[in-house]
């Protein structure tokens, strides 16, 4: 509900600032008429003509078309060109097509890094930052909106930075980060109210009474929800008023005020009923039900629980409406594929039937044949040719009792065929559950943002579970930040992974061992004993290559300490990027010839803006699709000083496009998995 305010807030605003020189109210006729008669002057005025058609039109087809001819006269006369790239993003925005928006969103975005366009830029941003809200990617939503805020915080556009920090202040909420959601809420209200914006100002601190309920302060939360309700009435808002109520009748609830948490759902269900709010009328009237039961007036509960119902039946009939027609396509697909296979093995059976009965035939001709010619031998051959037609009938029969057997082999492939595809399908179900439970205990997302803001994590397993595995853990002011390789890939790998991530959470979770070599060294004895290794040669040999980094939060001070795996560490020097690699130790965490030898621990002290990668061997042995060669380490540091300046999401996609054309038709070879973070 405020996001999508707030955005047509900016597109006012927009719109304010570079006014159309068009009328405002022509319809779509008349503004086609003027275009196809060439009725305007200029290729500005040629273009906001267009513009003004693409606009007046709901027709994803037409507008698409105008939009084509926008671009294409923008890139001749080179004017208006990334607001035509945006126009065509957001045509395709609100048709719901989402992949193609973002192209075009990025597409603009691209110009104006080329025309050091920052304004440009940042307004490119937004509408990125949009697309992602749409999409349901709130990380991706909140990157874009925090490059545009600090280009709008060096412009100085109050405005704009108002709007784009509250807009990053609802996805925190969304996400459930109400802290963060309070500074950017706060912060945003002291500028609206500098501007003098009374509906802007009273929405941030009702959102900001919101974020406290959902943080139990009821107080705080009272004392913005009141002050946001004065405001909002004076400006004649319904919508925001009926919801602060409700949810103000909520936070009495929790104090225990109920009588007067009554009166304020009241005036807020009379409120929606009044103005036809749907939405507003569910939420009271269910909020009424909980009051009146706790008060024990049942009759009072029932009759607002009624209410909600209705209501709730209401604003959702058209949602479980698709529903139902989703669930009758697929069950009409379903029902059609089985058709499709029941009638695919009908063809098989008819087709071996059809056979059987040519051979058969064949042989009763060839048999008709024989005993015709027979006939005509003299009478001196009788007697061969009575053991001839008595071979012949002895052949006839087994020839059908092989024919017999030919049938009954064929069922017994069948039912074979049967009980295999369905061991086939129950393995891949195993391997598929096995998959989530990796998943699962892989780290999530947003824990790892939280720790680390600025990242990537590259992972493209080979098989559908993976022998490399990624880990990370906060203890006290140590972050602890894991890369793995284990032993073999697919179904193996994944086993060692899950032992590796068992003895990371023993050794660092519980033992609170944060010294980097030290946990390596604690990892291969609990490895060593788990697999009952002690160097013999009929023994298992299995192990895991490993990058560990554990960094200092108050000091800035990394230690790293690898098995096979070594770090990249890139910092600028004079002005000039420079990547410094330290080695890892050569040897495994497990068994081998070195077992004795403790790992090695390296310090290094990181500056801001520092850019660092830890990976397995995936990447770097990848054959490649022209000679078959790896694609190798001094490849791979060469890459990396190409996009290492880069926001860490865009390096993301480098190193995927970059993997994707080195490879050409050749298979994956091993798991991949690359980590890159910015200090």
């Amino acid at each position: 509900m405020y996001y999508r305010f707030l955005s047509i807030l900016l597109i006012a605003i927009s719109s304010a600032i570079n006014p159309p020189t068009l009328v405002i109210g022509q319809s779509t006729d008349s503004l086609l008429y003027l275009l196809e008669n060439d009725l305007v002057i200029g290729d500005s005025a040629r273009y906001e003509l267009l513009r003004k058609i693409i606009r007046s039109t709901s027709d994803v087809e037409i507008r698409l078309q105008y939009c084509d001819q926008a671009i294409k006269l923008a890139e001749e006369k080179n004017i208006m060109l990334p607001n035509t790239y945006i126009l065509k993003g957001t045509c395709y925005m609100d048709s719901g097509d989402l992949s193609s928006a973002l192209e075009w969103f990025i597409k603009a975005a691209n110009y104006c890094k080329e025309n050091a366009d920052n304004r440009g830029l940042a307004r490119t941003y937004t509408y990125i930052a949009e697309a992602y809200n749409k999409q349901g990617n709130p990380e991706n939503e909140k990157s874009y909106l925090r490059n545009a805020i600090e280009i709008f915080k060096e412009e100085k556009d109050s405005v704009r930075l108002a709007i784009l920090q509250t807009n990053m202040g609802y996805a925190n909420y969304s996400m459930g980060q109400y802290d963060s959601a309070l500074i950017y809420f706060t912060g945003t209200a002291n500028i609206y109210k500098k501007l003098d914006l009374q509906l802007e100002y009273g929405y941030c601190i009702g959102n900001s009474g919101l974020a406290y309920s959902k943080l139990s302060v009821y107080d705080k939360a009272e004392a913005f929800l009141l002050q946001a309700l004065e405001i909002l009435k004076n400006t004649g808002d319904i919508r925001g008023v009926t919801e602060f109520m409700i949810e103000y009748a909520y936070i009495l609830q929790n104090k225990g005020e109920i009588n007067k948490a009554v009166v304020y759902a009241t005036q807020a269900f009379d409120r929606a009923v009044k103005n036809d709010y749907k939405e507003g009328e569910r939420n009271a009237a269910y909020r009424l039900a909980q009051l009146y039961h706790k008060s024990k007036m049942y009759d009072s509960a029932f009759h607002y629980q009624s209410i909600f119902i209705s209501a709730n039946d209401s604003i959702k009939n058209i949602e479980t409406i698709q529903k139902m027609a989703d669930l009758r396509t697929k069950f009409e697909v379903d029902k059609k594929q089985t058709e499709v296979e029941i009638l695919e093995q009908n063809k098989v059976i008819q087709r071996i039937v059809i056979f059987g009965m040519a051979v058969i035939l064949l042989m009763a001709v060839i048999i008709i044949l024989l005993y015709y010619l027979n006939l005509k031998r003299t009478k001196k051959l009788m007697a061969a040719l009575d053991e001839r037609r008595l071979l012949l009938e002895k052949q006839s029969s087994e020839l059908k009792e092989k024919n017999d057997t030919i049938v009954k082999t064929h069922e017994e492939l069948k039912q074979l065929y049967e009980i295999t595809n369905a061991q086939k399908e129950e393995i891949i179900s195993s391997i598929n559950y096995a998959e989530r439970i990796q998943k699962a205990v892989l780290p999530p997302e947003a824990y790892i943002t939280e720790l680390i803001n600025e990242h990537f994590i590259f992972y493209k397993p080979k098989e559908i579970v993976s022998g490399d595995f990624y880990w990370i853990k906060q203890i006290n002011h140590y972050i602890i930040l894991v890369c793995a390789d284990c032993t073999g890939h697919g179904v193996p790998g994944a086993f060692m992974s899950m032992l590796g991530i068992s003895y990371l959470n023993e050794i660092v979770q519980r033992k609170e061992i944060t010294r980097a070599n030290q946990v390596l060294n604690e990892l291969r004895k609990g490895i060593k004993h788990s697999l009952r290794q002690t160097g013999k040669s009929e023994e298992s040999r299995e192990g895991i290559d490993m990058a560990l980094c554990v960094i200092d939060t108050n000091t800035n001070i990394m230690q790293y300490s690898g098995a096979f795996c070594p770090i990249y560490i890139i910092s600028h020097n004079d002005g000039q990027p420079v990547l410094n690699e330290i080695k890892a130790d050569t040897m495994p965490v497990g068994v081998h010839v070195s077992t004795d030898k403790t790992f090695t621990n390296n310090e290094i002290q990181l500056q801001i803006g520092d850019t660092f990668y830890i990976s397995t061997d995936g990447f770097i042995d990848q054959p490649g699709s022209n000679n078959n060669s790896r694609f190798g380490s001094s490849n791979f540091k060469k890459l990396l000083l190409e996009i290492y300046d880069k926001p860490l999401f865009e390096q993301k996609e480098d190193l995927h496009q970059t993997l994707k054309a080195w490879m050409g038709e050749n298979q994956q070879r091993d798991d991949i998995l690359v980590i890159g973070a910015r200090l």
